[in-house]
């Protein structure tokens, strides 16, 4: 899945990341406004934030027992020339053959530490 998952990426290929998704994907915990709850939404939120102007490029993807860690360095518009790039780290929790979750983490620790084991720290 992490090749596929890069191509995706790689290529703003939405309808190849759809596709690794389950139809309950989630994104985000209950505490933010923004959350995704399924695949449609999920999907929505990444084409959206694309079509605002922001650029992503993955750095680094591993595979762990439970899911798959992807570096991400994201642009993000900020008007007036004040765009901020920022080092996200997307934790995909793997279900069966689908991603099932997704988790954002602002350093790599934590990101790893919410995987589990099978990653370097």
């Amino acid at each position: 899945m992490g090749a596929e998952l890069l191509a995706a990426f790689e290529g703003r290929d939405m309808g190849a990341f759809g596709a690794l998704l389950a139809d309950d994907a989630r994104w985000g915990d209950d505490t933010i406004p923004n959350r995704c709850r399924n695949r449609s939404e999920v999907i929505d939120t990444f084409s959206r934030q694309i079509a605002a102007g922001a650029e992503g490029e993955v750095t680094s993807l591993e595979v762990g027992p439970a899911g798959l860690l992807c570096q991400l360095t994201v642009t993000l518009p900020g008007g007036r020339g004040r765009d901020r790039t920022e080092t996200l780290f997307h934790l995909y929790r793997v279900r069966g053959e689908r991603i099932a979750e997704i988790e954002t983490y602002f350093d790599r620790r934590s990101a790893v530490a919410a995987l589990g084991a099978g990653l370097g720290g």
